[in-house]
């Protein structure tokens, strides 16, 4: 297995099929769904469906306990999909759906969702992840995850560990297994509170320095990712805020430890001498065409309207938990308007610079019990 997906990834680091391998990664990219939508969607959903490579979520505006909906979708042209688009079928539970290529050639599974996305959630302990197995290339990462009222779950939070995966197979040592704790982001049993997050920036070998991405920062955020070209816009940051007052600050735990070895990768050259962490929260305006900040925003969007981010004599390097609280700051010339809808995003990372791949392997962040609090 190993040895195969060392020639698909050098295939890919030459240029052949580059965009359709990496967003697929197992060679069925003819049995997509492309886009998905409901009846009323514009007074039922908050966001357009979010579509990963195997999941699809939509995010109701309000309570319900009738989950029966007929979503429709595009599919890649000839593919086929059971059960058919159109079909009513009961969401209290996710739904399986399969798309056949036009030739039969290749399968896809999705599990598509309906999640209630009005609550106020203010508190994120993380103590739910769940393991995510892939086949193509194999693949072994936490996902995490929290309950709504109706015992599903619900996925706010994302990580970059599918993108990490692409290349993890070819990273192992000899006789060294894929387990959780191999990529950037993971569950760990001791948190501040029961469990927590570890993330740690990690190498990516001589294939990832072909692929221009030399190193992988260890991140959450709240909202996606969905595996793309450029891999920065992979990172899809945002969720609904259905708080009815502005966000005052963002609280929690953490801990710190710096890598040895800082490496500069970037072009544009950096300002630091040693790597250090970094963690933020944005609340901007939501958009009818684009609902999300890409991993490339540079705090530059015009949508933003407020922004929390830690400051440069607050990024230490600690072993014991430490409290962070974040203040949130207008900017753009905006303030928050209780009449509008806005989105908002926190993210975390083990390399304030990652997103340019400056960074030092083994930098480490420890983040939990992370709270929004409100005005």
């Amino acid at each position: 297995m190993r040895v195969k997906n060392f020639i698909y990834l050098l295939l890919l680091a030459t240029g052949l099929f580059l965009v359709s391998c990496i967003r697929d990664q197992a060679q069925n990219m003819e049995a997509d769904i492309e886009t998905a939508t409901i009846a009323n969607s514009t007074e039922l959903l908050q966001v357009q469906p979010v579509i990963t490579d195997n999941t699809i979520t939509f995010r109701l505006r309000e309570y319900t306990t009738d989950f029966n909906f007929s979503p429709e979708f595009t599919l890649t042209p000839g593919a086929s999909i059971k059960p058919a688009s159109g079909t009513k079928l009961d969401f209290s539970t996710p739904q399986k759906y399969t798309v056949t290529s036009e030739d039969g050639a290749w399968t896809k599974e999705y599990t598509v969702s309906f999640v209630i996305d009005n609550s106020e959630r203010r508190y994120y302990p993380f103590e739910n992840a769940e393991i995510i197995d892939t086949d193509g290339p194999e693949g072994h990462f936490h996902k995490f995850f929290d309950y709504q009222a109706n015992g599903q779950k619900k996925y706010d939070w994302a990580t970059a560990n599918e993108g990490y995966n692409v290349l993890a197979e070819t990273l192992l040592e000899e006789g060294e297994a894929l387990t959780p704790a191999f990529y950037p982001t993971a569950q760990i049993p001791d948190g501040y509170v029961g469990k927590g997050v570890k993330m740690q920036t990690k190498s990516t070998g001589p294939l990832g320095g072909m692929f221009g991405s030399p190193l992988a920062a260890g991140n959450l955020f709240l909202g996606t990712f969905k595996l793309t070209v450029p891999a920065i816009k992979s990172t899809l940051f945002g969720i609904p805020y259905n708080f009815t007052t502005a966000p005052k600050a963002i609280k929690g735990y953490f801990k710190y430890k710096a890598g040895d070895n800082f490496v500069v990768n970037s072009k544009t050259g950096t300002k630091l001498t040693k790597d250090t962490w970094d963690a933020y929260a944005i609340l901007f305006e939501k958009s009818d065409k684009n609902n999300y900040l890409s991993g490339d925003h540079s705090f530059k969007d015009p949508r933003m309207v407020s922004v929390a981010r830690i400051k440069a004599d607050k990024r230490i390097e600690t072993d014991k938990w430490t409290a962070f609280e974040i203040p949130f700051e207008n900017v753009n010339g905006k303030a928050f308007d209780k009449n509008k809808e806005y989105m908002y995003a926190i993210v975390f990372t083990s390399s304030l610079e990652g997103d340019l791949f400056n960074g030092a392997v083994g930098s480490a962040l420890w983040i939990d019990e992370v709270n929004i609090v409100t005005e």
